[in-house]
């Protein structure tokens, strides 16, 4: 446990980590406290490093609060490519299945909580409990669909559209990504974007 967390809060927070999952692994009570006793929560303030290039991915972590954001770097200049908010999956996870160092940088945008399970549990979990392997499958599955469809549309939104469409999905977490991260993300300059958000809000 936490040694910073009371324990009422640490149980909060594997609760909630409960609830998020049970959609892709219900778990009976019994084997709940097996699983859950593979969490570890991670707290991070704004502005840690939740993750660093050439690192290797340890966790497949769930947000519990907070939001992070990934980047690299391509000659000095950071760029970024995806977001995870409040209750999604938080891991770079070609890192994490093959236990290979890291492409990129995790960054907490605001203060984090994070339920993180590392992987030599989750190894053991899948030889215990062979239904547990339809979460660490949905987790990247999710992953990949994410993918896919962010790369379609690249290729054929506007950048006004993207950003509707990011909107539509994350209205309130937007507001805390700077605009020169959700600028990068889009794949525009900073300007545009501003000009965008101008246009869209007469």
């Amino acid at each position: 446990m936490d040694k910073t967390l009371s324990e009422d809060a640490y149980e909060g927070h594997l609760n909630a980590a409960r609830e998020l999952l049970y959609d892709y692994l219900p778990l009976t009570d019994e084997q709940w406290e097996v699983f859950k006793q593979g969490f570890k929560i991670r707290k991070y303030r704004k502005g840690d490093f939740i993750l660093n290039e050439g690192e290797t991915e340890r966790f497949l972590s769930i947000v519990i609060t907070g939001c992070t954001r990934h980047f690299i770097l391509v000659k000095g200049e950071e760029k970024s490519f995806d977001f995870s908010f409040q209750h999604e999956f938080n891991c770079s996870y070609s890192s994490f299945i093959q236990q290979n160092p890291s492409n990129f940088y995790i960054e907490a945008l605001d203060e984090c909580i994070l339920a993180s399970l590392p992987y030599t549990f989750l190894e053991q979990l899948y030889a215990q409990y062979p239904e547990s392997n339809k979460f660490g499958r949905t987790a990247v599955e999710q992953y990949y669909i994410w993918r896919e469809q962010r790369e379609i549309s690249l290729l054929t939104d506007s950048a006004s559209e993207r950003y509707e469409k990011l909107m539509e999905k994350y209205p309130v977490y937007l507001e805390q990504v700077p605009l020169k991260y959700l600028a990068s993300y889009l794949n525009v300059k900073p300007e545009s974007l501003s000009r965008i958000r101008k246009k869209l809000m007469k």
